[in-house]
């Protein structure tokens, strides 16, 4: 979706954009840059980037495997370059997670690194990283 897209979509009444975009489940198997791009999710995306927005949109530009499900999470990841993200959106609630890090330093994690995770996306941070899950908190 491009920059008009998204700008007509923000001029809608809540819960109006929702119903026109596409259901989040039906891009499981899309690249991890289909979710970025969703009406529930990008808006939101350069608030939560906290001034990192460069760095998210070049690694979620990146190779990665598809988009998959697990307890009404749609996650997925990508890699481009240094930098590397794992996204993922609760259908239910409508929240969302990023790891994002750029070489081996950290540089955004939502919900904070302290907070509790949720379980359905300990397997997907797994994928992302092993030790970034052993260091998470998973509820």
């Amino acid at each position: 979706m491009n920059r008009r897209g998204l700008l007509a979509l923000a001029a809608l009444p809540p819960g109006a954009a929702r119903a026109q975009a596409p259901e989040v489940l039906d891009l499981a198997g899309q690249p991890v840059l289909a979710l970025a791009t969703h009406p529930a999710v990008g808006p939101r995306l350069r608030a939560m980037a906290q001034g990192r927005q460069r760095l998210l949109s070049e690694a979620l530009r990146g190779e990665g495997p598809p988009l998959a499900v697990s307890g009404g999470w749609v996650h997925g990841r990508a890699r481009a370059g240094e930098a590397r993200v794992l996204l993922a959106f609760d259908t239910r609630s409508e929240a969302v997670a990023i790891i994002l890090y750029e070489g081996s330093a950290a540089a955004l994690f939502v919900p904070p690194r302290f907070a509790p995770w949720p379980a359905a996306l300990r397997a997907a941070v797994e994928g992302f990283s092993p030790q970034v899950a052993a260091a998470l908190r998973f509820h």
